[in-house]
């Protein structure tokens, strides 16, 4: 069974914070999650309902890049799928990832949170740093890894909470239900986990 990350789906994107606009790579990634930043914290204002759920799964599908973290996530098992169990775990992917971390939003409460520094990986690939302190004043370090497009536009393509990659923990526990299941067992552990945490919203 795929584990829940509570620390990483409350706080992970909500360290989304405010920075500059500038003309290099890395001041430009930090501008890029800090935009996104305050649009996250104007759909999280909004009542929770369906009208958020929708403007939130937007907002993800927009900042994330979806397609490559649901492929980076099957890691070499992709090569095995078929055409039509790679798009059914391509929705399956989005809609558990969508409806979790909505989910895990409802319990935002009293978090700060600042970009402190950015570090370019390559021509088009930076990493953006952020602090995130809790109610009780305790610090986390979140690291978003944000690549640019060839039409200009960053996405986020991993987050790492206190050095630990949301890509690679998603990777050894869907690598751990495909050797035991196989992709359609895969599958249908995260629609099954997406219908889970929706009805218990209801």
């Amino acid at each position: 069974m795929i584990r829940r990350f509570p620390l990483l789906l409350l706080v992970v994107l909500l360290s989304l914070a405010s920075a500059p606009a500038c003309a290099s790579l890395d001041e430009e990634a930090g501008a890029f999650v800090g935009e996104q930043g305050d649009q996250l914290l104007e759909i999280l204002g909004l009542p929770a309902g369906e009208e958020r759920r929708d403007e939130f799964a937007v907002w993800l599908t927009d900042v994330f890049n979806l397609e490559e973290l649901a492929s980076l996530a099957l890691g070499a098992y992709k090569a095995s799928a078929t055409e039509e169990q790679l798009d059914a775990y391509d929705v399956a992917f989005a809609d558990y990832i969508a409806v979790t971390y909505e989910a895990r939003f409802d319990t935002f409460t009293g978090y700060d949170f600042s970009v402190t520094r950015t570090r370019p990986m390559s021509d088009d690939e930076a990493v953006v740093r952020t602090n995130i302190v809790g109610p009780q004043g305790n610090v986390y370090v979140v690291d978003f890894r944000v690549q640019q497009g060839e039409a200009g536009p960053f996405q986020v393509t991993d987050i790492a909470v206190e050095g630990l990659s949301m890509l690679k923990t998603q990777r050894d526990e869907f690598s751990a239900v495909i050797q035991r299941d196989g992709i359609d067992g895969l599958i249908e552990v995260l629609k099954d986990r997406a219908k889970e945490v929706a009805a218990s919203n209801q």
